[in-house]
């Protein structure tokens, strides 16, 4: 009995609903409806329009994400090349020139892009900064250095040198020496440009700070005197 109860109470509800629905349609205005309808279609279409918008926005993210990762990772693929090129050329250098020779041509290199990124280069106070035949020149005499201590240190552990073998050991000495001191120099005069440049870029980035104390002097003076 209780379970007839409930059904016919369920059903009750419905019919109660349906009424009310029916009723209210009856009673609320067609204009209403129609109001309610835009206002409802315009309320899906914002919404479908945002998570448009929302999906676009992420997908465009992901994409820029992508292309974020893909750029560091050329970037960094270049720099290992790079760094790679680099070692190799250091590597062909030394066998070349032996250690010590190639690390004063390096530091010759150095000194020419502090020459050639001065202030006193830019403006004229150095003249021609073309150090390309100097660099040239050093490397080439290393690299006979180099080649003439290999001769002489083969010809200095024979057993029994000939009257030839030690003419041609003295003589080899003797133009590695010069070759290499002759190439010492030229370094030593560009890092003596380098250093040069330095001082000139101080001396003109003091005169600008002493111009600038004179003129905020000068003002300062002027307000009082006003």
């Amino acid at each position: 009995m209780a379970k007839g109860d409930s059904g016919d109470g369920f059903a009750n509800g419905v019919v109660g609903v349906f009424v009310f629905v029916v009723v209210l349609i009856a009673i609320v205005p067609t204009p209403v409806w129609i109001a309610l309808g835009i206002i409802l279609a315009a309320a899906v279409l914002i919404a479908v329009t945002v998570k448009a918008i929302s999906a676009y926005e992420k997908r465009r993210a992901e994409a820029e994400e992508r292309a974020r990762l893909e750029r560091a990772a050329q970037a960094a693929a270049a720099k290992r090349q790079r760094e790679e090129r680099a070692r190799k050329e250091k590597q062909r250098r030394i066998e070349r020139l032996g250690g010590k020779n190639a690390a004063l041509v390096e530091s010759a290199q150095a000194a020419v892009k502090r020459v050639v990124a001065s202030e006193a280069a830019r403006a004229g106070w150095l003249g021609d900064v073309d150090f390309t035949a100097d660099i040239q020149g050093i490397t080439d005499n290393f690299q006979k250095v180099h080649a003439l201590r290999k001769v002489a240190g083969k010809l200095s552990v024979l057993d029994k040198p000939s009257v030839d073998d030690r003419r041609i050991l003295a003589e080899a000495k003797t133009t590695a020496a010069n070759l290499e001191s002759a190439a010492i120099e030229r370094a030593e005069l560009i890092a003596k440009c380098a250093t040069e440049a330095k001082l000139i870029d101080e001396s003109l980035r003091n005169e600008r700070a002493d111009a600038r104390t004179r003129g905020q002097r000068s003002n300062a003076q002027t307000c009082t005197a006003s």
